[in-house]
């Protein structure tokens, strides 16, 4: 069974059990999630082999964007990839032991360190995000430039919204 036929059964399921509720926005959450999850699937897929997952790319593509010799604490890499502390002390570990990046003592901070990339982390970075542009891109070709435009100010009406406590506060 294909993604839309998932999505149609659920939505035709709900609708049946509770017709007094309009699932049009849960259909469009469905179909922007599944979307999403099938170009980080590809994504993932493909990095592997440049020999690191999804999450450690994150920090590495984090890192990269600041800059070649950036140099970022753990607390600004979380906040920026939107992980858990907790969650990026694994990635960190995992990426100093591949020759990655390097983590060293803050100077100005003695409970906290300095994480930067490596030369090898920088050519991973690079080749990394082209392949999540490439994925991205792909995805994207099947609409046209016009619709592109449309959808992204649709997302960003979405996201300011997310970013308000106006959708928690509505949905109690």
């Amino acid at each position: 069974m294909g993604i839309e036929e998932v999505i149609s059964k659920t939505m035709e399921s709900w609708q049946r059990e509770r017709p007094d509720i309009d699932f049009t926005a849960m259909s469009s959450a469905l179909k922007l999630n599944a979307v999403h999850q099938k170009a980080a699937q590809q994504i993932q897929e493909r990095l592997g082999s440049i020999g690191v997952n999804l999450g450690e790319f994150d920090v590495l593509a984090t890192l990269r964007r600041h800059g070649i010799d950036a140099v970022m604490t753990p607390s600004e890499i979380a906040e920026l990839t939107m992980i858990s502390q907790s969650g990026l002390t694994h990635r960190l570990t995992s990426l100093v032991t591949m020759g990655l990046i390097t983590r060293q003592r803050d100077p100005n901070d003695k409970r906290s360190s300095l994480i930067g990339l490596t030369p090898e982390g920088i050519r991973i970075a690079d080749r990394g995000i082209e392949i999540a542009v490439a994925v991205q891109t792909q995805t994207c070709m099947i609409v046209s430039d016009y619709q592109r435009e449309a959808f992204e100010k649709v997302l960003d009406r979405l996201l300011q919204r997310a970013d308000s406590d106006s959708v928690i506060e509505s949905a109690r």
